[in-house]
């Protein structure tokens, strides 16, 4: 017996091959193993300002923001996964960049986490992000939605060109 398989090409399939491939990208940057805190800022000054919004549908969130360095404005894409059930739900956040010294230390894995489950509709709190080259943010978040969360978070960060 013979089956033959096709593979329909369509925008949706290619996007959401695309962004699977970005995720599994995203997975070999390895974040930092520690969530930073405020003891991980103390006595620091910020080394830039940044900006970012991001919708989730399940547990992948996608946006864009900006970061301002050095008296220069950088624009940058960002994918995400929440750990947990996931979400429906969009996510504002804008805050202080610390320990960044070269624009270039900026692309890269981040993590936060909280640690604790999380059934949230909207919500403004603090978000604390790290990567493994030691930038830090610290952000005001609003969350608007319904999100189902472990309390872990990662991104990938990328500098548009």
């Amino acid at each position: 017996m013979r089956s033959d398989v096709r593979l329909t090409r369509s925008p949706a399939i290619a996007g959401a091959l695309a962004l699977f491939s970005l995720l599994s990208l995203a997975g070999c940057a390895t974040p930092p193993s520690g969530i930073p805190t405020a003891q991980s800022i103390r006595g620091l000054k910020p080394s830039g300002k940044v900006t970012m919004t991001q919708a989730f549908v399940a547990g992948t969130g996608v946006g864009s923001g900006t970061l301002t360095f050095e008296g220069r404005t950088y624009s940058f894409t960002l994918i995400g996964s929440l750990i947990g059930l996931g979400a429906l739900s969009t996510l504002q956040a804008s805050g202080e960049v610390y320990k960044l010294k070269d624009v270039s230390q900026f692309s890269s894995a981040y993590i936060q986490g909280t640690g604790s489950l999380a059934i949230t509709t909207t919500a403004t709190g603090e978000l604390w992000l790290e990567n493994r080259n030691g930038v830090i943010m610290r952000l005001t978040a609003k969350q608007a939605g319904l999100t189902f969360s472990s309390g872990r978070y990662e991104i990938f960060i990328e500098l548009t060109k």
